[in-house]
């Protein structure tokens, strides 16, 4: 269940301002040719051909029949650019690879590739051009500092956005890699947060626990982080384990009664998903609870737990079986008279269950009735 706060972090941020609008050949000199060859005839076309189709034509065999020739990286900055406007996009991040080997420092070249790993929707490409180009970026801030921090900004914008539309692996790998090259990054409100989303939908329990610890005190309120470790902490059964998921159980119910409303839910999602929260909430800490022998607190929290709990959950066996119990503790210390009744009640309802807890129950169930004589 999300949050309402982590509902709110999606990304409202608009994408950094990238000079990059008029994806036009870079500032190179032409190159000297004679038209009276092959190659020059072809240059000479490049130059003067106005149509945008014929143009690429001559560009593309140019940069077939001459990959060695002085003017191939002239090509190379019109090629690229053409591809692009062509919505070619591999071809334009093939070529873009290309003006890099021949100049490594090409800033035009990774970002127009990025331009088109992202136009692609390709999470695989935009991971690798991204990286390239905050490499580019790095390696010419001193001559450039200003173009290259727009084109950093660009290649985690980039990042970002893939981040819900790869598979959970690239997920991992994009969040990695921009926490490693920006920590402070204004496109991820949470490191903890996205790392958390992704390793629990892998179902890495263990990574998913360290990372909703890490995420909480920036985010106490976060549902999802709270009831993943009471969870976490309920299927090691220890005493001090126990007492982590009451303390879980009980923050994550503070938080559900504190929650608004996501904009995405509808009220009776909503009032459902809060509900069955709740129930859960309730049924692991009332369950810690018996189990560490504080029964007055199992009895209040398991009985806030009933109404949640569907008759035929495995859930509702166990927590009948821990609020009778708690209740013939309970009337063992006390002198309420209604402490071996409840006993009885809800011992009842457990025998009648098919479970694990099943025969216990009626046995316990006979012994109670028997000690305070009731029918």
């Amino acid at each position: 269940m999300r949050s309402a706060k982590h509902s709110r972090m999606v990304r409202r941020v608009l994408a950094p301002v990238i000079v990059l609008a008029s994806i036009c050949p870079g500032q190179r000199a032409k190159p000297s040719f004679d038209p009276e060859t092959k190659d020059g005839l072809l240059i000479e076309h490049i130059l003067q051909e106005r149509d945008p189709a014929e143009k690429l034509r001559y560009l593309e065999q140019f940069a077939a029949q001459y990959p060695s020739h002085n003017a191939i990286a002239w090509v190379y900055d019109q090629l690229q650019p053409a591809y692009f406007e062509a919505k070619e996009y591999e071809q334009a991040m093939r070529i873009g690879g290309l003006r890099l080997a021949i100049e490594p420092d090409n800033l035009e070249a990774a970002k127009i590739s990025l331009r088109a790993a992202d136009a692609e929707k390709s999470p695989g490409e935009i991971l690798k051009w991204a990286d390239r180009l905050m490499n580019v970026a790095n390696s010419v801030a001193q001559k450039t500092p200003a173009e290259a921090k727009e084109s950093e900004e660009y290649a985690e914008f980039c990042m970002s956005t893939t981040l819900h539309s790869a598979d959970l692996k690239t997920q991992l790998a994009l969040v990695q890699q921009l926490e490693q090259r920006n920590p402070s990054t204004r496109f991820i409100p949470s490191f903890p947060g996205e790392y958390f989303r992704i390793y629990r939908a892998m179902g890495d329990e263990d990574k998913a626990a360290e990372m909703a610890e890490k995420g909480l005190p920036a985010d106490p309120g976060n549902m999802d982080m709270l009831l993943t470790l009471a969870e976490f902490h309920a299927r090691r059964d220890t005493p001090k384990e126990r007492q982590q998921v009451i303390e879980y159980s009980e923050r994550l119910i503070a938080a559900v009664e504190k929650a608004q409303r996501p904009d995405s839910i509808g009220e009776q999602e909503w009032n459902k998903q809060k509900a069955d929260t709740l129930g859960l909430a309730y049924y692991m800490g009332g369950v810690a609870s018996s189990l560490n022998n504080n029964f007055r607190q199992a009895d209040r929290m398991l009985r806030q737990a009933l109404p949640h709990i569907p008759e035929n959950d495995q859930k509702m066996a166990a927590l009948l079986y821990h609020l009778g119990m708690a209740n013939y503790r309970l009337a063992e210390a006390g002198t309420d008279r209604s402490r071996p009744v409840d006993a009885v009640r809800f011992l009842r309802r457990c025998a009648a269950i098919r479970s694990p807890y099943q025969e216990n129950a009626e046995k316990n169930l006979e012994g109670i009735r028997a000690e305070y004589s009731l029918p």
